[in-house]
């Protein structure tokens, strides 16, 4: 019984830090249905009839840019994985001069912050032609997040039992075919874990394409969402439509990969 009294402190602290992590997103849902009147008379509730019209409002504006973000961050999910996975294969696999300084080099590109390399890196993309492309604004992301995937990568290869390894090696199997068909199979987990964490930094990315586009040619989503427009009944309720819209692929993504993600995170905290 005392055991009992002493928890009820614990989940009704549990309990507040629910509510308040949940409430910004049901006034966000519930305004998002709303017209401005709606708003004035019953800000806090539910009102009907509910504005459906706000989404398809939205969504008319804000699709284009939808696609344009979803090839942005798919392109720099594919690059951070590819380059990372053989980075970190090669400083598992091979030995060579200058492997823990290359590495070291490598960890330490994850302790400077972005902010103090944005003016060198728009000046790189300026002289190479880059910006207001698809390009500009994937390869500064993919060389960023690949340092940290580099790092995760090496962690978990690492615990890959080298036997499997060493018996294809003496069954003739190139490294090529070891990487492919050994390694990666084996490293879905922490590729996952990878492919997740650079997919959301893409889709949050907002300085970099703010500094790196102008028009609307390859502009983000996240940059269109400010200039969703309705009528004066509308008012607001369109803007939070689109937020809500815009971020349905990321929580399709959640729903789909939050497993492989946690095993990913996991399993890399235990083998390292």
């Amino acid at each position: 019984m005392r055991k009992n009294l002493m928890a009820v402190p614990h989940y009704g602290s549990l309990f507040t830090l629910l509510i308040l992590t949940l409430f910004p997103f049901y006034m966000l849902i519930v305004s998002s249905l709303k017209y401005t009147e709606q708003s004035i008379h019953n800000f806090w509730g539910i009102s009907f009839p509910l504005r459906l019209d706000n989404y398809s409002t939205a969504f008319r504006q804000i699709w284009p840019f939808i696609g344009n973000t979803l090839l942005i961050s798919s392109a720099i999910v594919v690059g951070v994985v590819l380059i990372s996975s053989l980075a970190a294969y090669s400083f598992v696999r091979f030995n060579y001069p200058g492997k823990q300084i290359l590495f070291v080099l490598i960890l330490s590109l994850m302790m400077i912050p972005g902010y103090l390399i944005l003016i060198p890196q728009f000046l790189l993309v300026q002289k190479l032609g880059m910006l207001n492309t698809y390009q500009g604004q994937i390869f500064p992301p993919m060389a960023f997040g690949a340092a940290m995937a580099t790092f995760l990568m090496k962690t978990f290869f690492e615990g890959i039992p080298k036997s499997l390894i060493e018996a294809a090696d003496m069954e003739g199997a190139g490294e090529g075919q070891i990487f492919f068909k050994i390694v990666i199979p084996l490293s879905l987990p922490i590729i996952s874990t990878v492919a997740i964490i650079n997919f959301l930094a893409g889709w949050n990315n907002y300085i970099w394409p703010l500094v790196a586009t102008n028009g609307d040619a390859v502009k983000p989503v996240i940059l269109a969402l400010s200039t969703i427009t309705g009528n004066m009944d509308q008012g607001m309720g369109v803007q939070l439509a689109g937020y809500i819209i815009s971020s349905l692929p990321l929580l399709l993504l959640f729903m789909v990969a939050t497993k492989p993600f946690i095993a990913g995170v996991t399993s890399g905290a235990v083998k390292g």
